[in-house]
């Protein structure tokens, strides 16, 4: 098995306290087996305080109860965790423990990342350059679970979009190019029709977001209002890492899908939206709020990626009048 890591991810660390955002608050901490097992056996009075806080959710996972303002009840008020001073990192739940680190595993090689959705981790996924050097020489042998064919050309395929993502023109005319390329892919893997309906995709997209759910409900509407054309000019180094950081991330997933098209129109749609986020807010700070009330939630994601291959408001053509 081997690894492939971007120059962003070994110097990571948790900023805890010094952090602008949190991630000990507003979404629900799944609590693994292993770690519940552990907590069952602490004696103290912390440990009455762990035990009552764990609880089953609709879905069946076991999280702790979030207190006022949707916070971890041990997210204490130095802004510190209390289960980590209390009994040590090691026992902190998988979920804490890994956070924002992430993995997406293909048979015989895993690829690793940061998740944008931790301010620290957003800081240097958009000031790397060359962050994924490495993944240039992924291969793949001898895989069991899927098409070595299919595979090899989507490796092919992603190595000429970085390629594209990073030559020696505008980002607008960059992302028109991958869309058309990405199509040529999609046609040659398992090719679909997207339709020709003539759409305000801007609006339409915006209306895609209103609907969805939200950690902090103020961002529904900021986040909707940045539904519109952008102009990509300005921080166009950043968001082009930003593209790279979507396209490493999401366009493998074809192996199990053979659909390489919504991961790019989702990798255009989502640069727009953060370069507009980004004429209110400092870039780090807009990718990280919209990736975190995205990436964040599956149901988000799935509902995205549905609606991108199958509602044809969003075809390519259409996603492109966005930044011409």
């Amino acid at each position: 098995m081997k690894h492939y890591y971007p120059a962003y991810y070994a110097p990571f660390q948790c900023i805890a306290a010094a952090c602008p955002d949190s991630c000990c608050q507003g979404w629900d901490v799944v609590i693994d087996s292993d770690t519940e097992t552990f907590y069952r056996t602490v004696q103290s009075g912390f440990g009455k305080r762990l035990q009552k806080a764990i609880y089953t959710d609709s879905d069946g996972d076991r999280i702790f109860e979030l207190a006022e303002q949707k916070k971890c009840p041990f997210w204490g008020e130095d802004k510190l965790c209390e289960i980590y001073q209390e009994l040590g990192e090691e026992h902190l739940c998988l979920t804490c423990a890994q956070f924002p680190r992430l993995k997406m595993e293909y048979a015989d090689f895993t690829e690793h990342s940061l998740a944008l959705a931790c301010p620290e981790a957003a800081r240097l996924i958009l000031s790397a350059d060359s962050a994924y050097e490495s993944f240039t020489h992924t291969a793949a042998k001898g895989c069991d679970a899927y098409s070595e064919e299919l595979i090899r050309t989507l490796l092919h395929a992603r190595r000429r979009t970085a390629t594209r993502l990073t030559a020696e023109k505008p980002l607008s005319k960059r992302l028109g190019d991958i869309l058309t390329y990405i199509r040529e892919v999609q046609d040659r893997i398992s090719p679909y029709d997207e339709g020709d309906t003539r759409a305000d995709c801007a609006e339409s997209l915006s209306e895609l977001f209103r609907e969805l759910e939200y950690i902090d409900d103020s961002n529904r509407e900021v986040i909707s209002q940045a539904c519109r054309s952008a102009d990509l000019s300005e921080h166009e180094a950043q968001l082009t890492r930003l593209a790279l950081y979507y396209l490493y991330r999401y366009f493998l997933n074809a192996v199990d899908t053979l659909d390489v098209l919504t991961p790019i129109k989702h990798m255009v749609i989502s640069v727009v939206i953060v370069a507009n986020l980004a004429q209110k807010l400092p870039i780090e700070t807009a990718a990280q709020r919209y990736s975190k009330e995205t990436e964040q939630s599956y149901e988000n994601m799935e509902r995205l990626f549905d609606t991108l291959a199958y509602d044809p408001r969003f075809s390519s053509d259409n996603i492109i009048t966005l930044f011409r």
